[in-house]
């Protein structure tokens, strides 16, 4: 056999090149399948992202960079907000030492979950984001775009992206996540 420079293959050797081909890809396979779980691992056991864990608890994923492509920035930045947990919110705000305070207007925790389902001062912008949303509204994960599945179990993305329009409206509309940065 003659020397060949790289990347080339004798016209006789297809079917090693084809061997060839089918371990590397093969190999790649496993290869990739370990970096996933060694990731999903660690994903799982770190202290950091625990409140986005909660809102989305798979690796992110292709679906998730749909869900933040289509969002103008600033939509974008707040979907962000809301589902890492760091935000103006009062309970933010005194966890990194901002403030003293951790009570809404209300007088409960001013979280994410509290502002999105519980707040009675939000209770008619509320409403009208039950009527946009429907079932989403038993969870914050489902408002903020968390791991739903679908009929062929894949995410439901055309369905999420409007539940979190619909929750980005209500969010803009109550000016509880506006930046009290001097």
């Amino acid at each position: 056999m003659r020397v060949l420079k790289t990347g080339q293959w004798p016209e006789q050797a297809g079917l090693v090149k084809l061997l060839y081909i089918g371990f590397k890809n093969s190999e790649n396979v496993f290869i990739r399948d370990r970096v996933h779980a060694q990731w999903r691992q660690e994903w799982k056991s770190n202290s950091k992202g625990l409140h986005l864990r909660k809102i989305d608890d798979t690796l992110p994923a292709r679906y998730t960079r749909k869900l933040y492509g289509n969002l103008p920035r600033n939509r974008a930045y707040l979907l962000t907000q809301l589902r890492t947990g760091h935000n103006w919110l009062s309970s933010y705000r005194k966890k990194i030492r901002y403030s003293d305070d951790d009570r809404c207007e209300c007088g409960a925790q001013e979280t994410v979950a509290h502002v999105l389902m519980q707040c009675p001062r939000l209770r008619e912008l509320r409403e009208e984001l039950r009527t946009q949303v429907e079932d989403a509204l038993i969870s914050v994960s489902s408002l903020l775009g968390g791991s739903k599945e679908g009929e062929n179990g894949k995410p439901d993305t055309v369905s999420r992206a409007k539940t979190v329009n619909a929750v980005l409206d209500f969010v803009e509309a109550s000016q509880r996540f506006r930046s009290c940065a001097p």
